[in-house]
């Protein structure tokens, strides 16, 4: 393999015929690890964490860990839920960080290592989004601290569009005031050119601890295999390999693209084996 990473999944690909999350059944796991995944990203909406797998009730976090330990596969990071409900950066976010708490802490006994988050929703108006800035720095600074006490990293996912954190200069500033750390989405960077985007975050000190990867247009996310974008993967791949990135080629992807496309698990499957032997470039 010329990128010598962990093949990871997140677990919102798998989805039923109405759209509802079906990523933690125990045949959609036994699956995503029988097709040599070695690790996956908890990343399912507010209600599925708390009312259908019922993640923070109990030991069913643990439970859940040691049927992926039996399976040989690592539960990798959790993604937290986005909404404009469960926004940090809004004026009110207590009971949303009261919850992020709470996944954290039952993620602990599932013995996940990163916590994955959205600085914001969106759409932010410019003339808010400076004090959308500051009210994000100082409730990511308490969930970093308190991801700190539980063993795990929280991790701030760059974005597209009017969120905040969709430049670099945006996301050292969040990450510089909070102490977290982040994961590079490889299909966000809208208002910044890729490269130049990620370049600036190792050059700032700040190597990506994860990954979200798919390809896109440019124009808008859109959360297709590696190959089926614009992306130039050999120059983005070879810059983390060179910084020293320790975390999962972890791919999220979308089954149904667009209207015309649909992306299949095999393909998927097939793909991340030709990303890390270097064949996409």
């Amino acid at each position: 393999m010329k990128y010598d990473w962990k093949k990871g999944m997140s677990l919102s690909f798998f989805q039923d015929e109405q759209g509802g999350s079906i990523g933690a059944d125990t045949e959609i796991l036994r699956k995503v690890s029988e097709h040599g995944f070695d690790c996956v990203e908890l990343s399912f909406s507010h209600d599925d964490y708390f009312y259908k797998y019922k993640f923070t009730e109990g030991e069913n976090a643990k439970k859940l860990y040691e049927y992926c330990k039996s399976l040989g596969m690592e539960i990798w990071s959790i993604h937290l839920p986005f909404s404009d409900h469960w926004d940090l950066s809004n004026d009110d976010a207590k009971e949303a960080m009261e919850d992020d708490k709470k996944l954290i802490e039952a993620a602990e006994l599932a013995h996940i290592s990163v916590a994955v988050i959205h600085p914001s929703f969106e759409p932010i108006p410019e003339k808010k989004r400076a004090g959308r800035i500051e009210n994000a720095k100082k409730n990511l600074k308490e969930l970093s601290d308190f991801a700190k006490q539980h063993d795990m990293i929280l991790a701030l996912e760059n974005l597209p569009r009017t969120c905040l954190g969709n430049k670099s200069p945006e996301m050292i500033e969040l990450l510089d005031a909070t102490g977290a750390s982040f994961i590079f989405d490889t299909n966000h960077s809208l208002e910044e050119d890729n490269i130049a985007f990620l370049k600036n975050m190792i050059a700032h000190g700040y190597c990506p601890v994860s990954l979200h990867i798919s390809d896109y247009d440019f124009v808008d996310e859109r959360h297709d295999i590696p190959g089926h974008g614009i992306n130039s993967w050999e120059t983005l791949l070879d810059l983390l390999k060179e910084a020293g990135y320790r975390g999962p080629a972890l791919y999220e992807i979308r089954h149904v693209v667009s209207e015309e496309r649909t992306v299949s698990f095999e393909e998927v499957t097939e793909n991340i084996g030709q990303l890390l032997r270097g064949e996409i470039k």
